[in-house]
């Protein structure tokens, strides 16, 4: 992974520990962008989200970033999906499958490791 996925895995996941179960692509992009400045819309932090839900699942872990929502919809943004959950192919099929993805994360947050 790129030092921008590594960080954004660390972020994400001292954000999950501190039993917060969801951040925002803006509140992410500041607390990343004190060691790797980037934009709540910026395409690198996009792609990094991607790199991190491929080392997941990789590890047969859930997507850690499920927790990662748009302020305004309460949900991940279309990228999340296409990576995520490339099978689900309508809405509802996405946000059904994000939602049993954002539950097994909470669930599971004592099992992710320090580092990917």
């Amino acid at each position: 992974m790129t030092p921008l996925a590594h960080e954004i895995y660390r972020q994400l996941l001292r954000h999950l520990r501190r039993g917060n179960p969801s951040i925002t692509y803006a509140e992410l992009a500041a607390a990343v962008s004190k060691k790797y400045p980037t934009h709540p819309r910026s395409s690198a932090l996009y792609a990094a989200l991607g790199e991190v839900t491929s080392a997941c699942r990789a590890k047969s872990l859930p997507c850690l970033p499920a927790i990662v929502w748009s302020s305004t919809a309460a949900q991940p943004g279309v990228g999340y999906f296409k990576v995520a959950h490339p099978r689900a192919k309508t809405e509802k099929s996405q946000v059904e499958a994000w939602e049993r993805e954002h539950a097994d994360v909470v669930r599971e947050a004592m099992k992710f490791p320090p580092t990917l």
